[in-house]
């Protein structure tokens, strides 16, 4: 084979291009998280086995399960790099397991602490391992798509008709599963039949009809950003406003927000000096103008967005009575003990995740949380510009269905299965914001290869030297 012409030669360091750090594998190298997912979008938390006295519902079994091939290739993948959102989470899982080990003794914090380090770490270690680049995250979406279906199927159907059909099915199989306060058994649970605007509110496979909307929501700006065409664009949408039947403030909050950060979007580009930093600054001022001028900051006002007025201000009770245990236990928390509170607050739940996380474990977990993942929504946005526009509308909808998440999350708790796909959106965070670095620096060697080949490039046809 004949060498080329000197001037088509390529330059002499073109052999060190490299491609990009990560790039997309096959679909089946997200198995694991997508039996992870279907095993809560299909089965609902009835559907449990006991193994030497502990509780193993559907979800947490595939979570074991699928944790050694999880694990496995994140060993054999030697070019991935360790992200800080990674090191915050193993943080967390620590301190999660000391802080439960210096309430209840060793043995006892291990086996209460594991539960929920499996519902964190496991699960976070999962999505990590499968999704690393923004093709296999569509492609995610696409395969889990029939899960959601189901899963926003069920929700409509149970609202529209009155009747709650999946989860009572299912407990005449397997029977109801254990009420837990303070992380004691306290009997069977019962499903409450609430109405609300003439609907029922619907569980379908979810622990909770509050976490059912929240969770569904979400998924709006994801699909709507991701991308894809055809009908997993439009079904992934459509499923995305089942969370409507849930009837509660959480789902109307999140989509309130996801509606308005698409009409932004769509507005944007009328005003070009406008920059998504721009209204995120504005917005942060906004909630820090409402934070000093009402009486007990913006927490509370968050709390009252609610369809009750009873329900607004039992909220706003948690956090005041769960803000005083935090001041009271600022390191390890209390674990599952009673939080002192009104004697008429009966129930012990707190209707906001890090506020919860807080008052179990101490501040470290929900402050070093909170800032690995507001680290990586500023890293993603710093990346995007730089990105292809079809990569920088699926960043723009993951860091919006992460912002949507945490806002909704001062008023929810992400427990059970819900807890996963809050660590999922977590983890994809942090994969895509390794990826974006890795594309950046791409870009850059790109950059100054192109400039030394430029050096080496013959004189243009008609150039004389003087």
């Amino acid at each position: 084979m004949p060498l080329p012409a000197p001037h088509m030669a390529a330059p002499p360091h073109q052999a060190q291009w490299q491609a990009p750090a990560v790039q997309s594998r096959r679909p089946t190298a997200l198995i694991p998280l997508l039996v992870v997912f279907y095993s809560f979008l299909l089965l609902p938390p009835e559907v449990e086995i006991n193994v030497f006295g502990v509780n193993l519902p559907s979800y947490r079994q595939a979570l074991l399960l699928m944790a050694v091939p999880a694990l496995r290739m994140i060993l054999n993948n030697r070019r991935g790099s360790v992200s800080p959102i990674d090191i915050v989470v193993m943080i967390m899982g620590f301190w999660i397991m000391l802080s439960f080990m210096t309430i209840y003794g060793f043995g006892s914090g291990i086996i209460r602490g594991a539960g929920i380090v499996t519902d964190t770490v496991v699960i976070y270690m999962i999505a990590r391992a499968c999704i690393r680049a923004p093709d296999e995250l569509r492609y995610f979406l696409i395969l889990c798509l029939p899960g959601l279906m189901f899963a926003g199927g069920s929700l409509a159907v149970e609202s529209l008709s009155g009747q709650l059909l999946l989860r009572p099915m299912f407990q005449s199989i397997f029977g109801n599963i254990e009420s837990f306060a303070g992380g004691e058994a306290t009997g069977a649970l019962f499903l409450e039949h609430e109405y609300r605007i003439g609907m029922l509110r619907a569980y379908g496979p979810f622990p909770h009809p509050i976490l059912a909307g929240a969770v569904m929501v979400g998924f709006l700006p994801l699909y709507y950003f991701s991308g894809l065409r055809s009908w997993p664009y439009f079904f992934g949408i459509a499923i995305a406003f089942t969370g409507f039947f849930s009837l509660s403030s959480a789902a109307f909050l999140g989509l309130m927000m996801s509606i308005a950060a698409i009409a932004v979007n769509h507005v944007k580009p009328y005003f070009p000096k406008i920059s998504w930093w721009t209204l995120v600054s504005m917005l942060v001022l906004l909630a820090g103008a409402v934070h000093v001028s009402t009486k007990n900051g913006i927490v509370p006002v968050l709390a009252r967005m609610t369809l009750t007025p009873a329900t607004a201000e039992y909220r706003t009770l948690i956090w005041e009575y769960g803000s005083a245990s935090v001041v009271r236990n600022p390191w390890f928390g209390i674990g599952y003990q009673q939080w002192d509170r009104l004697s008429w607050m009966a129930g012990d739940s707190v209707d906001a995740h890090f506020l919860l996380l807080a008052m179990r474990h101490g501040l470290i977990v929900p402050v070093i949380f909170l800032a690995g993942i507001i680290y990586g929504m500023i890293k993603l946005g710093t990346i995007m510009p730089s990105l292809t526009p079809r990569d920088r509308t699926l960043m723009l909808g993951l860091n919006i269905t992460m912002f949507v998440y945490v806002i909704v999350g001062q008023t929810v708790n992400y427990f059970g299965s819900t807890g996963l796909v809050f660590m999922t959106m977590v983890a994809l965070l942090a994969s895509m914001v390794e990826w974006g670095k890795g594309e950046l620096k791409v870009q850059t060697q790109i950059r100054m290869m192109q400039t030394r080949s430029s050096l080496f490039a013959p004189p243009p046809q008609g150039f004389h030297k003087a």
